[in-house]
């Protein structure tokens, strides 16, 4: 062999050791010391504690519905146990969301692309605890920290973030609201699969139409509304599909206080904001006058009734 190729042996022979070295580094590596970096950047971005309190972990596995030579490249699937997300300062409850456990999967090569892609993230038993104290003060209303060298004259950021799925079990959501004087749980649980709207209404959309989206969670609440009981069931569509532009969110639900009853069904166009509302209401109930403790809108005392119309908002 020339020296020129002994030359070339060595300078492979060296990268191929480096590239071992790095995938044992990265393999053996205890993610755990990196938690106290993450919940401190996280709990200053927010102005809010966060914590990853549990085990936090990367596995490596190959991707193996990606073509060609892709289908080589491993992707990081990261576990992180026991997560908590606090509260502003001016809530005194401690917790506002509790994870057991979050799983996610990153796709690395679209960070070449400056893209940080993850196919799908699943939270295990999420708990979520809404509070309003007043019409300034609630917790699901984030004041993001601003950095000293934000200007209007700063240029946007290059890089771009994708989510494709988000997956979940069964999950909690308790409200506590102040105004309304709403004390309410909200069980949250997948409905197995997607259910078409066209199915839970028995309508289908005119050509021309937006389609709107499948119902995708079952929902399940009780607890007191403007100091009445009040218990009901309905569905919801997906998570994404909160954000998803041009396709109504699909709503439906059946709430009972007592004998009166206000049951919905239809859509939401900008589900965010409350906007696009067309529904289907139907009301029923020993006398008018008992809707005002759900609805707020004072009405006559009437024998009992039963009637249905439509909301567009």
């Amino acid at each position: 062999m020339t020296r020129t190729g002994k030359i070339i042996s060595w300078i492979a022979g060296i990268f191929l050791l480096l590239v071992v070295v790095v995938v044992i580094v990265i393999a053996t590596f205890d993610w755990n010391r990196l938690k106290p970096t993450i919940n401190q950047k996280v709990s200053t971005e927010l102005n809010r504690p966060f914590a990853i309190r549990g085990d936090l972990s990367v596995a490596w596995a190959r991707n193996r519905d990606e073509p060609g030579w892709r289908s080589w490249v491993p992707w990081p699937h990261v576990y992180a146990n026991d997560i908590i997300l606090g509260n502003p300062p001016d809530i005194p409850a401690v917790t506002m969301v509790h994870l057991p456990r979050v799983e996610a999967t990153l796709a690395p090569l679209a960070l070449l692309s400056r893209t940080v892609y993850l196919p799908w993230i699943k939270l295990v038993k999420p708990d979520a605890r809404l509070i309003r104290i007043n019409e300034k003060t609630n917790n699901w209303t984030f004041d993001m920290a601003k950095s000293d060298s934000e200007d209007e004259s700063a240029q946007p950021s290059s890089w771009s973030f994708r989510l494709d799925n988000i997956l979940f079990d069964e999950g909690r959501i308790a409200i506590d609201d102040s105004l309304s004087r709403a004390d309410v749980e909200i069980l949250v649980d997948p409905l197995g699969k997607p259910l078409p709207y066209s199915e839970v209404s028995g309508q289908k959309a005119k050509d021309g139409d937006k389609q709107p989206g499948d119902y995708v969670f079952g929902l399940k609440m009780k607890g007191r509304y403007n100091q009445q009981n009040v218990q009901g069931s309905g569905k919801i569509g997906g998570m994404l599909a909160l954000r998803s532009e041009g396709t109504p969110f699909p709503v439906q639900a059946d709430v009972r206080s007592g004998n009166t009853r206000v049951a919905f069904q239809g859509t939401v166009n900008d589900p965010m904001k409350m906007g696009g509302v067309d529904l289907r209401l139907k009301f029923s109930g020993d006398s008018l006058g008992e809707l005002y403790e759900l609805t707020g809108v004072l009405l006559p005392d009437t024998p009992p009734f039963e009637t249905d119309g439509r909301l567009v908002a």
